[in-house]
């Protein structure tokens, strides 16, 4: 039987989350943020076996148009607009996977500079076939009904669904985990006021189960 042996580890954040990359190789996950109120990006690296950030709140020359675009294992991409006028003319800027700091920047590069092995979540919206099957068995198991859609895994002998609950701009996301026998394992709310449903609200990688809880909230525990 499938159980969990650790308790999540959580780690708020300076600002909402945007992005998150995984580190093949290494049990890092690199971590956007964005302060939508100072316009400021920042990022940080997070260990999530050892519980800690390598670095943390990092902000770049360039503080609001560039966004995380790959991870390499030395290097980490992010992609800069050098013109709010012209989407088209960016460039590149490379920055050290071991302190945050920039190596270079040059016109040259791409946004799919890492092999990221995360398994994420498929997504069934209201209506469709497969949603009505997992609303049959939430229900049966939880005795709730969603709403919206939900997204599905099953991994390593586990159930993972995300779903949503309540009113019209008052939505609730939360996620629960079962086992193969169908027993609850953990339910959190990660998500409340919501007007509508997310997309990859939560994936798996190197083993860790990884979700946002109410934008700055990263939470992460190993699903064995």
């Amino acid at each position: 039987m499938s159980e969990l042996h650790v308790k999540p580890v959580s780690v708020t954040l300076s600002a909402p989350v945007w992005n998150l990359l995984a580190c093949d190789g290494n049990p890092w996950m690199v971590i956007e943020h964005r302060d939508e109120v100072r316009r400021v990006a920042s990022f940080s690296l997070f260990d999530f076996k050892n519980q800690r950030f390598l670095w943390h709140d990092v902000v770049m020359p360039e503080k609001w148009w560039l966004y995380l675009a790959g991870v390499s294992t030395d290097h980490i991409v992010l992609k800069v607009f050098e013109s709010t006028e012209n989407p088209d003319k960016t460039s590149f800027l490379f920055i050290s996977i071991k302190d945050g700091t920039v190596k270079s920047q040059n016109a040259q590069g791409t946004d799919r500079q890492h092999t990221n092995s995360t398994v994420q979540p498929f997504q069934y919206l209201a209506g469709e076939p497969d949603f009505e099957t997992v609303k049959k068995f939430l229900n049966s198991k939880l005795k709730i009904v969603p709403k919206l859609g939900a997204e599905y895994l099953e991994h390593g002998g586990f159930i993972i669904i995300s779903y949503y609950v309540g009113d019209p701009a008052a939505f609730k996301n939360r996620i629960v985990l079962f086992n193969a026998q169908g027993d609850c394992l953990y339910e959190n709310e990660i998500g409340m006021n919501l007007k509508g449903i997310g997309v990859n609200t939560f994936f798996i990688a190197s083993g860790y189960l990884f979700f946002v809880k109410n934008r700055t909230e990263l939470v992460t525990f190993r699903i064995v």
